[in-house]
């Protein structure tokens, strides 16, 4: 009589956390650079991950994707926030945030955007229009820079003037970008400069300073 045959059962397999395909994708990686498999992964950021991480979410930009995390008892959305805290702290430079802390910065930001557009709506209304052609009148310079009239000025003023408008203006970094402008800037503040080294010595300046424009 032969001995009855023992039933052998597989191991049950593990659970399959659905994530982003990118997000896997990096904890492949994060587990093999460690020398460790998915599991210990999990267990060891379920340890010591913050329970108010942001969750990752079910997809990414590379769609979505299944990760295989063994046995554990905790939730998909905790362990694929332990995850996203453990590639984190894998990056020297990252910093784990907190949801409420993402959320109050995406309003922050949202609130700067809206703040920025409200200001460079507010410049165009209150920029001058460019003149046609190029500054070649002082009066038409000291207008630009908002001097009431070309012999209330001296170099030193005219140079500040240009460094406060200049960023407002330059056609690639200013708030109300415009290269006829910013051209017409450099005309008006060079012109202006000439204006006050060739008059200044001479009696024209003392005498005019601060009167009527002629």
């Amino acid at each position: 009589m032969t001995a009855p045959e023992e039933t052998v059962s597989s191991p049950t397999p593990g659970r399959a956390v659905p994530c982003g395909a990118r997000f896997r994708a990096a904890v492949l990686e994060l587990a093999a650079a460690r020398g460790a498999g998915v599991p210990m992964l999990v267990a060891a950021a379920l340890m010591l991950a913050p329970k108010a991480g942001a969750d990752p979410g079910l997809r990414d930009p590379e769609g979505e994707a299944l990760l295989e995390v063994g046995e554990t008892d905790a939730s998909d959305g905790a362990i694929r926030k332990a995850l996203a805290a453990a590639l984190a702290l894998a990056d020297p430079g990252a910093r784990i945030l907190s949801g409420e802390d993402v959320r109050r910065l995406e309003a922050a930001v949202e609130t700067l955007g809206y703040r920025n557009k409200t200001l460079a709506h507010a410049l165009q209304r209150l920029s001058f229009q460019p003149l046609d052609g190029r500054i070649t009148h002082v009066r038409d310079a000291a207008q630009l820079f908002g001097f009431v009239n070309e012999w209330c000025f001296d170099e030193d003023q005219v140079r500040r003037r240009f460094r406060e408008l200049a960023p407002v203006y330059h056609p690639d970094t200013g708030i109300v970008a415009c290269r006829e402008r910013m051209g017409q800037l450099i005309d008006a503040r060079n012109l202006l400069v000439r204006h006050v080294r060739s008059v200044y010595g001479s009696g024209d300046w003392m005498a005019r300073q601060g009167g009527p424009s002629v």
